[in-house]
């Protein structure tokens, strides 16, 4: 039985049995994988944060091919990121990320840009503190690179640049973008996919250069929140707290 090891943030965290527990994570090097902990919550050894929601870790695991719970050998905890969670809007931001790439990553796919798309966003959270701007960069990129958002900005009708006309519309139905001169759109969504091409193109510190007012970013979120409605079929969990946290509900 070969030895693999994986490098991610613990994405789903769930208590087996008197002192097992079961995490997922987000990872750097395989496909996604459940792992199973044995004894670790009545370890003396092992740090039980290390599977926690939202701590980066390194792990060694036995790699059975018809497991569906790959069991650990050894775990270390790298950042818990204690910093963000002594706060209440810090947590909920840790574990908002987290269901939402959880929903996004599903088992056995491999998107080892998620990881390094979440770790960024709690790292520059940790540096800078929280920012909502980051939450539609954050969804945005995600749902791009998981195969939800279209990367090329042309109507759907005409196929020509939607960002050089008068006035565009994203159909979150249809997942396409379609321009005023072929369409008589109900809302205006030009500044907002200015947004969203930046977003695609620019780190985002510089993004909030380009766009230093909020407006936009709420409302991309606002578009982008409802798209992942369409995706899921339901409403993250952590939604409402959150959102009413930062003042957006």
């Amino acid at each position: 039985m070969a030895i693999k090891k994986e490098r991610g943030i613990v994405l789903t965290s769930k208590d087996i049995g008197d002192s097992d527990r079961l995490i997922s994570l987000a990872g750097e090097f395989n496909v996604r994988h459940s792992f199973i902990t044995k004894g670790i919550r009545k370890s003396k050894r092992r740090p039980i944060a290390a599977t926690e929601v939202g701590s980066l870790i390194e792990l060694d695991f036995y790699d059975k091919p018809d497991q569906e719970w790959k069991f650990v050998k050894e775990i270390v905890l790298v950042n818990r990121f204690d910093e963000l969670k002594s706060t209440y809007m810090g947590t909920l931001f840790i574990m908002y990320l987290c269901e939402l790439t959880d929903y996004l990553y599903l088992q056995a796919e491999f998107h080892p840009f998620l990881n390094q798309l979440l770790l960024g966003s709690l790292e520059r959270a940790t540096e800078f503190g929280f920012q909502k701007q980051i939450l539609p960069f954050f969804k945005l990129r995600a749902l791009t690179n998981t195969g939800h958002f279209p990367t090329e900005f042309f109507c759907h009708t005409c196929g020509e640049e939607v960002l050089k006309k008068r006035q565009a519309y994203f159909s979150l139905e249809h997942r396409e973008f379609l321009c005023s001169d072929c369409h008589g759109i109900p809302k205006d969504h030009l500044p907002v996919l200015k947004l969203f091409h930046t977003m695609l193109s620019r780190k985002y510190s510089k993004v909030i250069e380009t766009f230093p007012t909020e407006f936009e970013y709420k409302e991309g979120d606002a578009i982008l929140n409802q798209l992942l409605r369409n995706i899921f079929g339901k409403e993250l969990k952590l939604y409402f707290e959150f959102y009413r946290t930062i003042g957006y509900i």
